[in-house]
């Protein structure tokens, strides 16, 4: 009879004690946004050290959801004989002294997402157009996108316009999944506790009825 009590109250107990552990499990929750927009882009490619320069880029999509139609980047770049462009956030990479490290940053509202980006392009100076393709690392945000992350896909033609500065304009397109974590409530050892306490003063009340009658 006791073994068979035992059982009755351990049994609500073991639930107990595997819906905490559950709860625990799911205390980060991971959210999806996906991301396949258009970006008319203005790219300022300034030159500050033999073929190093200075590129800041500009675009604005009619597409992208999140609030997320404005984007920005400042980045350096180093162009060799054969019209190649490869680009870093730290102008450090090509030799180049104080000067900011680039960034990017898509959202001017409430919805923000920054990182950095890798990338390439090819110049046909020729017929004065470009190509280029290359990843961005989102490492963060804010709003909706707090805690961010993400590498997502971009492509880019350009038409060039040679000058002091040169001029891209063109069309990027940017693609891929952005990723945030967010933190829920943990649960707390207290309803567990408590359980355990009241599981614990029903099976003695029932024990002492059962020695009562005996």
């Amino acid at each position: 009879m006791i073994f068979n009590s035992l059982k009755v109250w351990l049994f609500p107990l073991a639930l107990t004690l595997v819906g905490v552990c559950s709860n625990a499990a799911r205390a980060t929750a991971q959210t999806i946004y996906p991301l396949s927009s258009d970006y008319r882009t203005t790219v300022n490619i300034t030159p500050i050290a033999g073929d190093i320069s200075q590129v800041f880029e500009v675009g604005v999509s009619d597409d992208a959801p999140y609030g997320l139609e404005l984007y920005k980047g400042l980045t350096y770049s180093v162009l060799d004989s054969k019209g190649n462009l490869t680009f870093n956030n730290n102008p450090e990479a090509f030799g180049v002294q104080g000067y900011p490290l680039g960034y990017i940053q898509f959202g001017d509202g409430t919805n923000k997402l920054f990182g950095t980006s890798d990338a390439s392009a090819a110049v046909n100076f020729d017929n004065l157009t470009a190509k280029g393709s290359g990843l961005v690392y989102i490492t963060g945000g804010e709003g909706i996108f707090k805690n961010a992350t993400a590498t997502l896909l971009f492509s880019e033609d350009d038409i060039v316009n040679l000058g002091s500065t040169i001029t891209l304009n063109g069309l990027a397109k940017v693609s891929g999944s952005i990723k945030v974590s967010q933190k829920v409530p943990e649960p707390t050892t207290t309803t567990a506790v408590i359980g355990m306490g009241l599981i614990g003063v029903a099976f003695l009340r029932r024990r002492s009825r059962l020695q009562s009658t005996s």
